[in-house]
Protein backbone atom coordinates (compact mmCIF):
# COMPACT_ATOMS: atom_id res chain seq x y z
CA UNK A 1 0.00 0.00 0.00
CA UNK A 2 2.95 2.35 0.21
CA UNK A 3 2.53 3.31 -3.43
CA UNK A 4 -0.67 5.15 -2.50
CA UNK A 5 -0.46 8.68 -1.08
CA UNK A 6 0.03 8.79 2.68
CA UNK A 7 -0.38 11.79 4.96
CA UNK A 8 2.55 12.40 7.33
CA UNK A 9 0.62 13.91 10.23
CA UNK A 10 2.13 11.86 13.04
CA UNK A 11 3.35 12.71 16.49
CA UNK A 12 5.30 15.92 16.01
CA UNK A 13 8.88 16.93 16.71
CA UNK A 14 10.19 13.40 17.17
CA UNK A 15 13.86 14.16 16.49
CA UNK A 16 14.81 10.51 16.93
CA UNK A 17 18.44 9.56 17.28
CA UNK A 18 19.96 6.27 16.22
CA UNK A 19 21.38 3.96 18.86
CA UNK A 20 24.55 3.18 16.93
CA UNK A 21 25.60 2.48 13.39
CA UNK A 22 25.59 -1.25 14.00
CA UNK A 23 21.84 -1.29 14.61
CA UNK A 24 19.34 -1.94 11.84
CA UNK A 25 17.00 1.01 12.16
CA UNK A 26 15.40 3.30 9.63
CA UNK A 27 12.98 5.90 10.92
CA UNK A 28 11.71 8.55 8.55
CA UNK A 29 11.33 12.02 10.10
CA UNK A 30 7.77 13.28 10.38
CA UNK A 31 6.80 16.85 9.58
CA UNK A 32 3.99 19.02 10.85
CA UNK A 33 1.03 19.87 8.63
CA UNK A 34 -2.16 21.78 9.18
CA UNK A 35 -4.67 19.06 10.08
CA UNK A 36 -7.66 21.33 9.33
CA UNK A 37 -6.49 21.65 5.73
CA UNK A 38 -5.15 18.10 5.41
CA UNK A 39 -8.41 16.38 6.37
CA UNK A 40 -11.12 18.75 5.16
CA UNK A 41 -12.57 16.69 2.27
CA UNK A 42 -13.74 13.12 1.77
CA UNK A 43 -10.90 12.51 -0.65
CA UNK A 44 -8.28 13.70 1.82
CA UNK A 45 -9.69 11.61 4.64
CA UNK A 46 -9.77 8.62 2.29
CA UNK A 47 -6.10 9.19 1.47
CA UNK A 48 -5.31 9.45 5.17
CA UNK A 49 -6.96 6.07 5.81
CA UNK A 50 -4.85 4.48 3.08
CA UNK A 51 -1.85 6.15 4.67
CA UNK A 52 -2.73 4.62 8.03
CA UNK A 53 -2.64 1.16 6.43
CA UNK A 54 0.68 2.04 4.79
CA UNK A 55 2.15 2.83 8.19
CA UNK A 56 1.63 -0.78 9.26
CA UNK A 57 4.25 -1.80 6.70
CA UNK A 58 6.91 0.25 8.48
CA UNK A 59 9.97 -1.88 9.38
CA UNK A 60 9.41 -1.12 13.05
CA UNK A 61 5.83 -2.40 12.81
CA UNK A 62 4.57 -5.41 10.83
CA UNK A 63 7.14 -4.80 8.10
CA UNK A 64 9.73 -6.41 10.38
CA UNK A 65 9.81 -5.88 14.14
CA UNK A 66 6.30 -6.81 15.31
CA UNK A 67 7.00 -10.24 13.82
CA UNK A 68 10.77 -10.66 14.23
CA UNK A 69 11.19 -9.24 17.74
CA UNK A 70 8.62 -11.56 19.45
CA UNK A 71 10.32 -14.50 17.75
CA UNK A 72 13.81 -13.48 18.87
CA UNK A 73 12.66 -12.81 22.43
CA UNK A 74 11.86 -16.52 22.73
CA UNK A 75 14.54 -17.85 20.43
CA UNK A 76 16.10 -20.48 22.72
CA UNK A 77 15.94 -23.87 21.03
CA UNK A 78 13.86 -22.36 18.23
CA UNK A 79 15.75 -19.90 16.05
CA UNK A 80 19.21 -18.32 16.15
CA UNK A 81 20.24 -14.80 15.25
CA UNK A 82 23.48 -15.06 13.25
CA UNK A 83 23.57 -11.54 11.87
CA UNK A 84 25.84 -8.60 12.67
CA UNK A 85 23.19 -6.14 13.91
CA UNK A 86 23.80 -5.87 17.63
CA UNK A 87 20.28 -4.73 18.52
CA UNK A 88 18.74 -7.98 17.32
CA UNK A 89 21.56 -9.95 18.91
CA UNK A 90 20.77 -8.31 22.27
CA UNK A 91 17.13 -9.29 21.95
CA UNK A 92 17.97 -12.89 21.11
CA UNK A 93 20.40 -13.10 24.05
CA UNK A 94 17.99 -11.28 26.42
CA UNK A 95 20.60 -8.59 27.11
CA UNK A 96 18.77 -5.59 25.64
CA UNK A 97 19.11 -2.22 27.39
CA UNK A 98 16.87 0.82 27.78
CA UNK A 99 18.31 2.50 24.68
CA UNK A 100 17.44 -0.46 22.45
CA UNK A 101 16.70 1.07 19.05
CA UNK A 102 13.92 -1.39 18.24
CA UNK A 103 12.02 -0.41 21.39
CA UNK A 104 12.21 3.26 20.42
CA UNK A 105 11.25 2.49 16.83
CA UNK A 106 8.25 0.30 17.68
CA UNK A 107 7.03 2.82 20.26
CA UNK A 108 7.38 5.79 17.90
CA UNK A 109 5.86 4.24 14.82
CA UNK A 110 2.97 2.63 16.69
CA UNK A 111 2.06 5.96 18.28
CA UNK A 112 2.40 7.65 14.87
CA UNK A 113 -0.16 5.19 13.51
CA UNK A 114 -2.41 5.73 16.54
CA UNK A 115 -2.27 9.48 16.08
CA UNK A 116 -3.13 9.18 12.41
CA UNK A 117 -6.21 7.17 13.42
CA UNK A 118 -7.12 9.88 15.95
CA UNK A 119 -6.83 12.51 13.21
CA UNK A 120 -9.06 10.45 10.91
CA UNK A 121 -11.72 9.97 13.58
CA UNK A 122 -11.67 13.69 14.29
CA UNK A 123 -12.09 14.48 10.60
CA UNK A 124 -15.04 12.16 9.88
CA UNK A 125 -17.57 15.03 9.60
CA UNK A 126 -15.77 15.99 6.37
CA UNK A 127 -16.81 12.66 4.78
CA UNK A 128 -20.16 13.25 3.07
CA UNK A 129 -21.07 9.68 2.14
CA UNK A 130 -22.53 7.85 5.17
CA UNK A 131 -21.37 4.40 4.09
CA UNK A 132 -17.85 5.60 3.40
CA UNK A 133 -17.76 7.50 6.70
CA UNK A 134 -18.80 4.36 8.59
CA UNK A 135 -16.08 2.28 6.93
CA UNK A 136 -13.37 4.87 7.59
CA UNK A 137 -14.42 5.04 11.23
CA UNK A 138 -14.22 1.26 11.52
CA UNK A 139 -10.80 1.16 9.88
CA UNK A 140 -9.38 3.83 12.18
CA UNK A 141 -10.66 1.98 15.26
CA UNK A 142 -9.25 -1.29 13.91
CA UNK A 143 -5.75 0.05 13.30
CA UNK A 144 -5.69 1.94 16.60
CA UNK A 145 -6.86 -1.14 18.48
CA UNK A 146 -4.23 -3.48 17.04
CA UNK A 147 -1.47 -0.93 17.67
CA UNK A 148 -2.38 -0.65 21.35
CA UNK A 149 -2.52 -4.45 21.52
CA UNK A 150 0.99 -4.80 20.14
CA UNK A 151 2.31 -2.09 22.45
CA UNK A 152 0.85 -3.49 25.66
CA UNK A 153 2.01 -7.02 24.86
CA UNK A 154 5.60 -5.93 24.23
CA UNK A 155 6.06 -3.17 26.84
CA UNK A 156 4.06 -4.49 29.80
CA UNK A 157 3.72 -7.60 31.91
CA UNK A 158 1.16 -10.13 30.72
CA UNK A 159 -2.55 -9.64 31.42
CA UNK A 160 -3.63 -11.95 34.25
CA UNK A 161 -7.10 -13.48 33.96
CA UNK A 162 -9.13 -12.73 37.06
CA UNK A 163 -6.60 -10.21 38.36
CA UNK A 164 -6.86 -6.47 38.76
CA UNK A 165 -4.18 -5.93 36.10
CA UNK A 166 -3.05 -2.72 37.69
CA UNK A 167 0.52 -3.25 36.46
CA UNK A 168 1.76 -0.40 34.22
CA UNK A 169 0.76 -0.69 30.58
CA UNK A 170 1.36 2.05 28.02
CA UNK A 171 0.03 5.60 27.70
CA UNK A 172 -3.40 5.94 26.09
CA UNK A 173 -4.10 8.90 23.86
CA UNK A 174 -7.26 9.13 21.76
CA UNK A 175 -6.99 12.89 21.12
CA UNK A 176 -5.44 13.94 17.79
CA UNK A 177 -2.08 15.73 18.05
CA UNK A 178 -1.77 18.53 15.53
CA UNK A 179 0.82 20.88 17.03
CA UNK A 180 3.92 20.85 19.19
CA UNK A 181 2.03 22.07 22.27
CA UNK A 182 -0.23 19.03 22.16
CA UNK A 183 2.77 16.78 21.52
CA UNK A 184 4.40 18.15 24.67
CA UNK A 185 1.53 16.98 26.90
CA UNK A 186 2.90 14.31 29.23
CA UNK A 187 0.87 11.15 29.76
CA UNK A 188 1.51 8.45 32.37
CA UNK A 189 1.34 4.75 31.67
CA UNK A 190 -2.24 3.52 31.89
CA UNK A 191 -2.78 0.21 33.65
CA UNK A 192 -2.77 -2.99 31.61
CA UNK A 193 -6.50 -3.31 32.38
CA UNK A 194 -7.18 0.17 30.99
CA UNK A 195 -5.20 -0.52 27.83
CA UNK A 196 -7.07 -3.77 27.18
CA UNK A 197 -10.36 -1.95 27.76
CA UNK A 198 -9.36 0.54 25.03
CA UNK A 199 -8.30 -2.28 22.70
CA UNK A 200 -11.60 -4.09 23.12
CA UNK A 201 -13.58 -0.87 22.66
CA UNK A 202 -11.76 -0.13 19.40
CA UNK A 203 -12.03 -3.63 17.96
CA UNK A 204 -15.66 -4.12 18.97
CA UNK A 205 -16.51 -0.79 17.37
CA UNK A 206 -14.59 -1.76 14.25
CA UNK A 207 -16.44 -5.08 13.97
CA UNK A 208 -19.79 -3.24 13.78
CA UNK A 209 -18.64 -0.72 11.16
CA UNK A 210 -16.38 -2.56 8.76
CA UNK A 211 -17.75 -4.27 5.64
CA UNK A 212 -18.05 -8.05 5.69
CA UNK A 213 -15.75 -8.29 2.66
CA UNK A 214 -12.80 -5.96 2.11
CA UNK A 215 -10.07 -7.98 0.44
CA UNK A 216 -7.01 -5.73 0.74
CA UNK A 217 -8.16 -3.85 3.85
CA UNK A 218 -9.74 -4.68 7.19
CA UNK A 219 -13.18 -6.28 7.30
CA UNK A 220 -15.67 -7.17 10.00
CA UNK A 221 -14.00 -10.56 10.26
CA UNK A 222 -10.51 -9.04 10.50
CA UNK A 223 -11.77 -7.27 13.62
CA UNK A 224 -13.47 -10.38 15.01
CA UNK A 225 -10.32 -12.44 14.41
CA UNK A 226 -8.25 -9.87 16.27
CA UNK A 227 -10.82 -9.87 19.06
CA UNK A 228 -10.43 -13.65 19.29
CA UNK A 229 -6.66 -13.15 19.63
CA UNK A 230 -7.08 -10.46 22.30
CA UNK A 231 -9.56 -12.56 24.32
CA UNK A 232 -7.20 -15.53 24.14
CA UNK A 233 -4.33 -13.38 25.43
CA UNK A 234 -6.59 -12.33 28.32
CA UNK A 235 -7.56 -15.89 29.15
CA UNK A 236 -11.20 -15.16 28.26
CA UNK A 237 -11.64 -18.48 26.48
CA UNK A 238 -15.42 -18.35 26.09
CA UNK A 239 -15.29 -15.01 24.28
CA UNK A 240 -12.27 -16.13 22.25
CA UNK A 241 -14.15 -19.22 21.10
CA UNK A 242 -17.25 -17.21 20.18
CA UNK A 243 -15.27 -14.83 17.99
CA UNK A 244 -13.18 -17.56 16.37
CA UNK A 245 -16.25 -19.66 15.73
CA UNK A 246 -18.07 -16.79 14.03
CA UNK A 247 -15.08 -16.16 11.78
CA UNK A 248 -14.79 -19.84 10.86
CA UNK A 249 -18.52 -20.20 10.26
CA UNK A 250 -19.45 -16.95 8.55
CA UNK A 251 -16.42 -15.18 7.09
CA UNK A 252 -16.25 -17.25 3.91
CA UNK A 253 -12.54 -17.87 4.53
CA UNK A 254 -11.22 -21.40 4.10
CA UNK A 255 -8.01 -23.31 4.69
CA UNK A 256 -6.04 -23.34 1.44
CA UNK A 257 -4.14 -26.36 0.19
CA UNK A 258 -0.95 -25.65 2.11
CA UNK A 259 0.53 -23.14 4.53
CA UNK A 260 3.12 -22.27 1.90
CA UNK A 261 0.37 -21.12 -0.47
CA UNK A 262 -0.78 -18.49 2.04
CA UNK A 263 2.64 -16.84 1.91
CA UNK A 264 3.40 -17.46 -1.77
CA UNK A 265 0.17 -15.82 -2.94
CA UNK A 266 -1.57 -12.55 -2.13
CA UNK A 267 -4.79 -12.31 -0.15
CA UNK A 268 -5.53 -16.04 -0.22
CA UNK A 269 -8.85 -17.54 0.84
CA UNK A 270 -7.30 -18.23 4.25
CA UNK A 271 -6.13 -14.69 4.90
CA UNK A 272 -8.23 -12.50 7.18
CA UNK A 273 -5.90 -9.50 7.12
CA UNK A 274 -2.54 -8.96 5.51
CA UNK A 275 -0.17 -6.09 4.78
CA UNK A 276 -0.03 -5.26 1.08
CA UNK A 277 3.49 -5.05 -0.39
CA UNK A 278 5.06 -5.28 -3.83
CA UNK A 279 8.55 -5.31 -5.30
CA UNK A 280 8.72 -1.51 -5.40
CA UNK A 281 7.08 -0.73 -2.06
CA UNK A 282 7.99 -2.92 0.90
CA UNK A 283 9.63 -2.86 4.30
CA UNK A 284 13.13 -3.34 2.96
CA UNK A 285 15.50 -5.40 0.84
CA UNK A 286 18.84 -4.92 2.56
CA UNK A 287 18.66 -3.75 6.18
CA UNK A 288 14.98 -4.37 6.91
CA UNK A 289 12.17 -6.64 5.79
CA UNK A 290 11.21 -10.15 6.83
CA UNK A 291 12.72 -11.88 3.80
CA UNK A 292 15.90 -9.84 4.31
CA UNK A 293 16.48 -11.50 7.67
CA UNK A 294 14.77 -14.88 7.35
CA UNK A 295 15.65 -15.88 3.77
CA UNK A 296 18.93 -17.21 2.44
CA UNK A 297 18.66 -18.89 -0.94
CA UNK A 298 19.53 -18.61 -4.58
CA UNK A 299 16.39 -18.85 -6.73
CA UNK A 300 18.50 -19.65 -9.79
CA UNK A 301 20.67 -22.18 -8.02
CA UNK A 302 23.82 -20.51 -9.35
CA UNK A 303 24.37 -17.68 -6.86
CA UNK A 304 23.72 -14.98 -9.51
CA UNK A 305 20.59 -13.87 -7.64
CA UNK A 306 20.39 -14.05 -3.85
CA UNK A 307 17.47 -13.57 -1.50
CA UNK A 308 18.07 -12.58 2.06
CA UNK A 309 20.94 -11.99 4.43
CA UNK A 310 20.33 -15.29 6.17
CA UNK A 311 20.51 -13.70 9.60
CA UNK A 312 17.91 -16.01 11.17
CA UNK A 313 18.12 -19.76 11.03
CA UNK A 314 15.95 -22.49 12.51
CA UNK A 315 17.03 -24.94 15.18
CA UNK A 316 17.27 -28.50 13.92
CA UNK A 317 15.61 -29.69 17.13
CA UNK A 318 12.60 -27.48 16.42
CA UNK A 319 12.40 -28.54 12.77
CA UNK A 320 12.46 -32.17 13.88
CA UNK A 321 9.24 -31.64 15.84
CA UNK A 322 7.40 -31.80 12.53
CA UNK A 323 8.80 -35.30 12.06
CA UNK A 324 11.82 -35.52 9.77
CA UNK A 325 10.85 -37.43 6.68
CA UNK A 326 7.17 -37.39 7.62
CA UNK A 327 4.40 -36.15 5.38
CA UNK A 328 4.10 -32.85 7.24
CA UNK A 329 5.00 -30.26 4.59
CA UNK A 330 5.54 -27.64 7.31
CA UNK A 331 8.75 -29.46 8.26
CA UNK A 332 11.94 -30.15 6.31
CA UNK A 333 13.62 -32.67 4.05
CA UNK A 334 16.94 -30.75 4.16
CA UNK A 335 16.74 -29.84 0.49
CA UNK A 336 17.31 -26.41 -1.03
CA UNK A 337 14.59 -23.83 -1.55
CA UNK A 338 14.21 -24.62 -5.25
CA UNK A 339 13.96 -28.40 -4.79
CA UNK A 340 12.21 -28.92 -1.46
CA UNK A 341 8.57 -29.89 -1.16
CA UNK A 342 8.55 -28.68 2.42
CA UNK A 343 8.27 -25.28 4.11
CA UNK A 344 11.69 -25.39 5.82
CA UNK A 345 14.67 -25.58 3.48
CA UNK A 346 18.45 -25.84 3.64
CA UNK A 347 19.95 -22.50 2.63
CA UNK A 348 22.37 -22.18 -0.26
CA UNK A 349 22.31 -18.47 -0.94
CA UNK A 350 24.94 -16.70 1.16
CA UNK A 351 27.91 -17.16 3.46
CA UNK A 352 25.60 -18.58 6.15
CA UNK A 353 24.59 -21.52 3.98
CA UNK A 354 23.64 -25.01 5.08
CA UNK A 355 21.26 -23.70 7.73
CA UNK A 356 17.56 -24.38 7.99
CA UNK A 357 15.28 -21.48 7.03
CA UNK A 358 11.59 -20.86 6.41
CA UNK A 359 9.85 -20.30 3.09
CA UNK A 360 7.16 -18.26 4.83
CA UNK A 361 9.32 -15.18 4.25
CA UNK A 362 10.73 -15.76 0.81
CA UNK A 363 10.64 -12.53 -1.26
CA UNK A 364 10.97 -8.86 -0.40
CA UNK A 365 7.72 -7.77 -2.03
CA UNK A 366 5.42 -10.50 -0.75
CA UNK A 367 2.35 -9.62 1.30
CA UNK A 368 2.55 -10.13 5.06
CA UNK A 369 -0.33 -12.24 6.45
CA UNK A 370 -1.21 -10.92 9.92
CA UNK A 371 -4.30 -13.01 10.70
CA UNK A 372 -5.28 -16.24 8.99
CA UNK A 373 -8.00 -18.82 9.45
CA UNK A 374 -5.75 -21.58 10.80
CA UNK A 375 -5.21 -19.47 13.91
CA UNK A 376 -8.99 -19.30 14.44
CA UNK A 377 -9.22 -23.11 14.35
CA UNK A 378 -6.48 -23.33 16.96
CA UNK A 379 -8.10 -20.68 19.16
CA UNK A 380 -11.40 -22.56 19.03
CA UNK A 381 -9.56 -25.81 19.74
CA UNK A 382 -7.80 -24.37 22.76
CA UNK A 383 -11.00 -22.93 24.19
CA UNK A 384 -12.79 -26.25 23.65
CA UNK A 385 -10.09 -28.42 25.19
CA UNK A 386 -9.94 -26.15 28.23
CA UNK A 387 -13.72 -26.54 28.54
CA UNK A 388 -13.53 -30.33 28.26
CA UNK A 389 -14.86 -30.52 24.68
CA UNK A 390 -12.05 -32.78 23.55
CA UNK A 391 -13.76 -34.19 20.45
CA UNK A 392 -14.37 -30.81 18.85
CA UNK A 393 -10.87 -29.63 19.81
CA UNK A 394 -9.38 -32.72 18.18
CA UNK A 395 -11.35 -32.10 14.99
CA UNK A 396 -10.07 -28.52 14.74
CA UNK A 397 -6.45 -29.47 15.38
CA UNK A 398 -6.69 -32.20 12.79
CA UNK A 399 -8.19 -29.80 10.24
CA UNK A 400 -5.01 -27.77 10.54
CA UNK A 401 -2.68 -30.78 10.62
CA UNK A 402 -4.11 -32.84 7.81
CA UNK A 403 -4.18 -30.03 5.28
CA UNK A 404 -0.37 -30.02 5.65
CA UNK A 405 -0.03 -33.80 5.44
CA UNK A 406 0.61 -34.30 9.15
CA UNK A 407 -0.81 -37.40 10.80
CA UNK A 408 -4.20 -36.90 12.43
CA UNK A 409 -4.25 -37.23 16.22
CA UNK A 410 -6.65 -39.64 17.92
CA UNK A 411 -7.31 -37.10 20.68
CA UNK A 412 -5.69 -33.93 21.96
CA UNK A 413 -4.68 -32.46 25.29
CA UNK A 414 -4.05 -28.80 26.05
CA UNK A 415 -0.33 -29.41 25.54
CA UNK A 416 -1.09 -30.83 22.08
CA UNK A 417 -3.02 -27.72 21.09
CA UNK A 418 -0.32 -25.38 22.39
CA UNK A 419 2.32 -27.38 20.56
CA UNK A 420 0.28 -27.24 17.36
CA UNK A 421 0.20 -23.45 17.64
CA UNK A 422 3.99 -23.45 17.76
CA UNK A 423 4.21 -25.65 14.69
CA UNK A 424 1.54 -23.94 12.60
CA UNK A 425 2.26 -20.31 13.52
CA UNK A 426 6.06 -20.55 13.68
CA UNK A 427 8.01 -17.48 12.49
CA UNK A 428 4.85 -15.32 12.38
CA UNK A 429 5.35 -13.30 15.58
CA UNK A 430 3.45 -15.46 18.09
CA UNK A 431 6.25 -17.11 20.03
CA UNK A 432 6.82 -14.89 23.08
CA UNK A 433 3.16 -13.86 23.30
CA UNK A 434 2.01 -17.48 23.58
CA UNK A 435 4.66 -18.20 26.19
CA UNK A 436 3.61 -15.10 28.12
CA UNK A 437 -0.01 -16.14 28.43
CA UNK A 438 0.78 -19.66 29.67
CA UNK A 439 3.94 -18.57 31.54
CA UNK A 440 5.88 -21.06 29.50
CA UNK A 441 9.58 -21.80 29.80
CA UNK A 442 11.67 -19.55 27.55
CA UNK A 443 15.11 -20.72 28.70
CA UNK A 444 15.27 -24.38 29.78
CA UNK A 445 16.99 -25.45 32.97
CA UNK A 446 20.60 -26.55 32.75
CA UNK A 447 21.91 -29.41 34.86
CA UNK A 448 25.26 -29.05 36.57
CA UNK A 449 28.21 -30.71 34.86
CA UNK A 450 31.54 -31.43 36.50
CA UNK A 451 34.74 -30.24 34.93
CA UNK A 452 36.47 -32.56 32.51
CA UNK A 453 39.84 -32.54 30.86
CA UNK A 454 38.30 -30.79 27.88
CA UNK A 455 35.83 -28.38 29.48
CA UNK A 456 35.25 -26.42 32.68
CA UNK A 457 32.47 -27.20 35.12
CA UNK A 458 29.00 -25.97 34.28
CA UNK A 459 26.89 -24.76 37.22
CA UNK A 460 23.22 -25.67 37.37
CA UNK A 461 20.74 -22.99 36.37
CA UNK A 462 16.95 -23.05 36.74
CA UNK A 463 14.42 -22.68 33.95
CA UNK A 464 13.48 -19.09 33.12
CA UNK A 465 9.77 -18.48 32.61
CA UNK A 466 8.08 -15.95 30.35
CA UNK A 467 7.03 -13.89 33.38
CA UNK A 468 10.70 -12.96 33.85
CA UNK A 469 11.32 -9.23 33.42
CA UNK A 470 13.82 -9.73 30.59
CA UNK A 471 10.99 -10.78 28.25
CA UNK A 472 9.37 -7.34 28.30
CA UNK A 473 10.86 -4.53 26.23
CA UNK A 474 12.14 -1.39 27.96
CA UNK A 475 10.17 1.82 27.82
CA UNK A 476 12.48 3.73 25.45
CA UNK A 477 15.01 5.75 27.41
CA UNK A 478 14.34 8.80 25.28
CA UNK A 479 10.68 8.71 26.33
CA UNK A 480 11.67 8.35 29.99
CA UNK A 481 14.00 11.36 29.67
CA UNK A 482 11.31 13.50 28.06
CA UNK A 483 8.36 12.47 30.21
CA UNK A 484 8.71 12.51 33.98
CA UNK A 485 5.38 10.67 34.33
CA UNK A 486 6.66 7.51 32.65
CA UNK A 487 8.07 4.70 34.77
CA UNK A 488 10.61 2.21 33.49
CA UNK A 489 10.08 -1.54 33.41
CA UNK A 490 11.91 -3.61 36.00
CA UNK A 491 15.42 -4.63 35.07
CA UNK A 492 16.23 -1.57 33.01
Amino acid sequence: MKNIFSWSAGVLALGLSLAGCKDALQIEPQQSINADDAYNTSQKVSAAVVGAYARLDDPRLYGTDLILVPELMASNGYITWAGTFQNYRQISLHTQISTLSNAQGIWTQAYNAINQCNLILNALPAVTDAGQRKQFEGEAHYIRGIMYFELVRLFAQQYQAGGGNTQPGVPINIVPITNTEQADVKLPRASVEEVYTQILTDLRTASTMLPTQNVTRASKYSAEAMLARVYLQQGNYTAARDMANDVITNSGASLVGSVAAVFANRNSAESLFEIQQNDQNNAGTSNDGLATYFAGYSPNGDQTVLYGRGDVYISGAFANQYGYGSGDVRGTDSLSAITTKKLIYLSDGNSRRNRLRTLKWRTYGQNIPIVRLAEMYLIRAEADVRAGNTASATADVNAVRTRSGATALATVTLDDVLRERQLELAFEGFRIHDLHRVNGIVIPAVAAKPATADSPAVPASPAVYASDQRFVLPIPQREINNNSLLTQNAGY
